[in-house]
């Protein structure tokens, strides 16, 4: 039979040095499955100079059979990045002088997709059949939690797409695309994410690690943007702790630090009694993140926007309670296996952690529902959406 030759666009991995969150994850998880799939022949593309060396990384992921097949087209983002005056003129330079020669190199493969990287107008002038992902509209929807110029360079990425397929992650996503491009209507399927496999319920204890020194603690996962809405979460955890008076109890906050981190300290500070309660830990490896979902008393998800929200489904692999905000995609995530929260009610936030801090059927039950809820979604279903509809 013969094969579908992929060109996949793996710059966010590469560039992420080995601490894969998010869409880099996402991006990991379908590469690895992909590599299962005897329909396509994968061909790992390499778009930027910046990162690791694409054959060392892909070894140590366990993909060394793609290492000896990357493709190199170093500016082909380069001709992308086209939201002000100066970029336009690199990208149109830059389209001039590697049109032909990555021309060339195109002309050998069937199909190309990017899990989040804008596509060049070099491949899309191209005969390459397109895919791209869209996970989520928060730059143009909510530009206040991006930086500026992200948010003015993600408004022409989405202005620009033309790919033959776009994939959106969640039905919320879907929603937001339409409503700022509703000319794509036509090409817009759903491709749900998963946890990795590797996330399964473990008695492994990493407190010590991590310097959690309570027998307790209730736990929350990403990265401190503003979004996610940790400063909410700390105010919501120490009026429960002022409320109950327990004292074996802490909030661990993992994920790398960014820019509501600030914040975060000065919060803490303004709450000293309460500062050995609070855990940053930063990043965490995904070796160690099964134990911390497996043993926290609740995962809580107070984010304010999701195009999915992957940690919700960890932290049900791993047999943890979730208490997520009902905002955007997370209700179409964890449906009825999760406690709902506004997120922007800190008494609420409160009682919802007080319910099942106190209430071990209610866990149990939590517990069983997010089981049954995460066997829903995996990567062999992600592909399947992506590559066989």
């Amino acid at each position: 039979m013969l094969k579908t030759k992929l060109l996949y666009d793996v710059e966010q991995l590469i560039t992420s040095q080995g601490k894969e969150t998010g869409i880099c994850r996402v991006s990991l998880e379908i590469l690895k499955q992909l590599s299962k799939e005897t329909s396509y022949d994968v061909y790992p593309l390499v778009t930027t100079y910046k990162g690791c060396d694409a054959g060392e990384y892909l070894t140590s992921k366990g993909l060394g059979s793609l290492a000896n097949k990357v493709v190199y087209m170093p500016f082909l983002k380069k001709t992308t990045q086209n939201y002000n005056w100066y970029q336009k003129l690199c990208s149109f330079a830059k389209i001039l002088k590697y049109k032909n020669t990555y021309n060339k190199e195109l002309n050998k493969y069937d199909e190309y997709i990017s899990i989040f990287s804008p596509i060049s107008p070099i491949v899309y002038k191209n005969k390459i059949k397109t895919k791209l992902i869209v996970h989520d509209l928060i730059p143009i929807r909510f530009p206040q939690y991006c930086a500026k110029k992200f948010a003015a360079k993600y408004k022409k990425w989405i202005e620009a797409i033309n790919a033959d397929e776009v994939f959106c992650i969640s039905e919320a996503t879907k929603k937001d695309l339409l409503a700022f491009r509703p000319d794509l209507s036509d090409k817009i399927k759903i491709a749900y994410l998963a946890a990795n496999s590797n996330f399964v319920s473990t008695q492994t204890n990493v407190k010590e690690k991590y310097k959690i020194e309570t027998p307790k603690y209730f736990l929350a996962v990403s990265d401190h943007n503003p979004r996610k809405n940790f400063s909410h979460l700390i105010e919501a955890f120490i009026e429960f702790l002022k409320y109950t008076k327990v004292d074996g109890v802490s909030l661990a906050i993992v994920g790398p630090q960014a820019r509501d981190t600030k914040n975060i300290q000065t919060l803490l500070s303004k709450n000293p009694e309460y500062k050995n309660k609070i855990h940053v830990t930063g990043f965490v490896d995904d070796k160690d993140m099964s134990a911390m979902y497996s043993n926290a008393e609740a995962f809580i998800f107070p984010s304010l926007y999701e195009g999915f929200g992957l940690p919700v489904l960890e932290a049900m692999s791993c047999g943890c309670p979730v208490i997520c905000s009902n905002s955007s995609s997370l209700p179409e995530v964890a449906e009825d296996a999760a406690v709902y929260i506004s997120g922007t009610d800190v008494k609420e936030t409160s009682s919802k952690i007080q319910e099942i801090y106190n209430n071990t059927n209610q866990k149990t039950l939590m517990i069983e529902r997010g089981k049954i809820q995460s066997q829903k979604f995996n990567w062999a279903k992600t592909v399947q959406q992506i590559f066989y509809q």
